[in-house]
């Protein structure tokens, strides 16, 4: 199919199309574009067309010696994004949209590396395998080349017995009884007049579980950019959670914090924390358990937990692996982004600690 691309400045009809169908993830909307900008993301969206309106494309653009695209933008808690097509499409047909928007891209805006990871093209297995050892029928042996993201997710689409069924009962079902047999409870927050406290209580509630690691909180994690993303995201695509219980001289507390993002296609658990001296109260289990029957109650599509740190297992989640789709001309681009990716990973497990 010929498909055409244009930049455009996406306007209230083209966001309701793109949060109306079938392809869109939390990731594809108007609030989180808005919290892009807040964090200063140069972005651009384009429209795809054959006969009629086919699709859009989000990403981010910056200079790095050469013009970069970036979908998602790195450093931004994005997990996916790229294509949000209006009607179903094949893994092999969103490859080609990809070669033909990277070859526009190149002759239009001078565009030396285009990377792209999209939730549609994830596959699942239900045991860990090495990236190296990943298969797509969409990719292998073609171009463009690849890596390979990992992460955890579990369906909320399932029945709220089936989710509880897949729980760990010993690292989350005792812990979840706990909780209540405590007396915690989880609130949620439904009136914007109350984002700033929570925000406030849940980014220092960030900072004491960095602090425990010897490590420094992401940047998307500042105080700001968490306003910024829960005024933008209010009310219908977020989910902000706390939980709340008495400690040993019964006085009330906020023990826990989260975020999740709900989306029809795919969600995300955005972000959560707790106080040190509140864990042996167990809010955390509690609380990743009332955000997925929460997701499950509003039709919420496959949360992702963004990671295959071991503790997420037990929320009964399956791992699912995404490609990193990379165009350049530049070979050394792809190496070098491979090498500084292995280095930011390896700087971090050197400096933090248990």
């Amino acid at each position: 199919m010929n498909y055409q691309f244009e930049i455009i400045s996406p306007t209230a009809h083209d966001w309701s199309l793109i949060e109306s169908s079938a392809d869109c993830t939390c990731f594809h909307s108007r609030g989180w574009y808005d919290y892009l900008k807040g964090l200063g993301r140069h972005l651009l969206v384009v429209k795809i067309t054959a006969d009629s309106v086919a699709g859009y494309f989000i990403g981010g653009r910056r200079w790095l010696g050469v013009n970069i695209i970036e979908s998602p933008p790195v450093s931004s808690g994005t997990y996916s994004l790229g294509l949000c097509m209006l009607a179903d499409i094949s893994p092999e047909q969103r490859v080609d949209i990809y070669k033909a928007l990277y070859q526009w891209m190149r002759s239009q805006l001078h565009i030396g590396y285009m990377q792209v990871s999209d939730w549609q093209m994830h596959t699942v297995h239900h045991e860990y395998i090495e990236p190296s050892q990943w298969t797509h029928s969409a990719l292998d042996g073609k171009e463009p080349r690849f890596s390979v993201r990992s992460t955890f997710f579990v369906d909320p689409r399932q029945t709220e017995d089936a989710l509880w069924n897949n729980l760990s009962y010993k690292s989350c079902k005792y812990p979840i009884n706990k909780a209540r047999k405590e007396g915690l409870r989880v609130e949620v927050i439904d009136c914007v007049e109350d984002i700033p406290d929570f925000v406030d209580m849940h980014r220092r509630q960030i900072e004491d579980v960095f602090n425990r690691k010897g490590m420094s909180p992401m940047f998307y994690q500042r105080k700001e950019h968490l306003l910024t993303l829960c005024q933008a995201l209010f009310p219908d695509r977020i989910l902000m959670l706390k939980v709340l219980g008495k400690d040993e001289n019964g006085a009330e507390q906020c023990m826990s914090t989260a975020i999740f993002c709900p989306g029809k296609n795919a969600s995300t658990y955005f972000t959560g924390a707790s106080f040190r001296q509140y864990m042996k109260y167990c809010p955390n289990e509690l609380m990743v358990w009332e955000g997925m029957r929460l997701l499950h109650e509003r039709g919420a599509g496959d949360l992702i937990f963004t990671g295959v740190a071991h503790y997420k297992k037990k929320f009964g989640t399956t791992y699912a692996y995404l490609p990193v789709l990379i165009f350049t001309p530049y070979t050394f681009l792809f190496t070098f982004r491979n090498w500084m990716k292995h280095l930011y990973g390896n700087m971090r497990n050197l400096f933090k600690h248990s």
